[in-house]
């Protein structure tokens, strides 16, 4: 990895001794050590790099084939978010020592560790989509994430949270692909297509994604948004909006997670 790609401004008259060595460190305690003293919260490169490098070390101590089916970078992110309100706490305390010791300076690293917290909830898609690709081409991915965490849609809260839901629906399909094949009806019994998931998994997926804040829950209480609802989950399935209304119904009456015994 060329490390220059840091670097804020390429001269003669800057010397990045200390920050490519203190960057190219890979080993565990050194990067838990550079995470929790805030070093890769300097910019947003950095803190791009410093996922880059935990995300390699979740990768080693972590076996892929016990993630249950969860995608390791999705894994990772899920795993940090579970510390980063501590980090969050901690260069919020700092800023305020460092806003009175230096008579109203703002303490830039808290900055930083704000985009990171967008960065591993609402945020998460541009995070995971810069970890798939860093392997491969790191400068580029660099790149891409630096764009889109640039750009005004980054706090455009609704248009994050679709992306993540085609990017989920895509990811399944996939994972499906090679049995995802209409599968003809038997003496007129009607039954699902296999390898895709009827609209009650499809409700289903959309509770556990609501869980971690991916996605805003869907409130059967309130049946006047079914219909809005319905078109939606119509966009991202191909199932028709009336049998999707018809689901949304028999959830409202028995529940999401109910079920007959055969």
């Amino acid at each position: 990895m060329d490390l220059k790609i840091l670097h804020p401004v390429e001269s003669s008259e800057k010397n990045y001794k200390w920050k490519d060595k203190l960057n190219g460190l890979t080993g565990h305690l050194s990067c838990r050590f550079l995470e929790w003293s805030a070093w890769y919260n300097m910019d947003i490169p950095q803190r791009l790099l410093g996922h880059y490098r935990l995300y390699k070390l979740f990768k080693t101590e972590n076996d892929p084939a016990t993630a249950n089916g969860v995608a390791i970078p999705l894994a990772y992110i899920v795993s940090y978010r579970a510390s980063h309100g501590v980090k969050y706490a901690l260069s919020s305390i700092m800023a305020s020592i460092y806003y009175i010791f230096t008579f109203g300076k703002r303490y830039s690293p808290l900055q930083i560790e704000g985009i990171n917290r967008l960065l591993v909830t609402d945020k998460a898609v541009i995070l995971q989509e810069f970890l798939q690709d860093a392997d491969k081409d790191f400068a580029q991915a660099l790149s891409n994430a630096v764009a889109q965490i640039g750009s005004p849609y980054f706090v455009d809260k609704a248009n994050n949270r679709l992306t993540f839901i085609q990017q989920n629906k895509n990811e399944y399909n996939h994972h499906f692909n090679e049995y995802n094949t209409v599968q003809p009806a038997i003496n007129g019994v009607k039954g699902k297509e296999k390898g895709v998931f009827s609209k009650k998994q499809l409700l289903i997926l959309f509770d556990l994604l609501s869980e971690n804040g991916a996605i805003d829950k869907i409130d059967y209480s309130k049946p006047n948004r079914f219909e809005s609802i319905a078109s939606m989950l119509q966009a991202v399935s191909g199932k028709s909006k009336d049998s999707i209304l018809e689901q949304l119904k028999d959830t409202r009456s028995d529940g999401l997670y109910s079920f007959q015994c055969m």
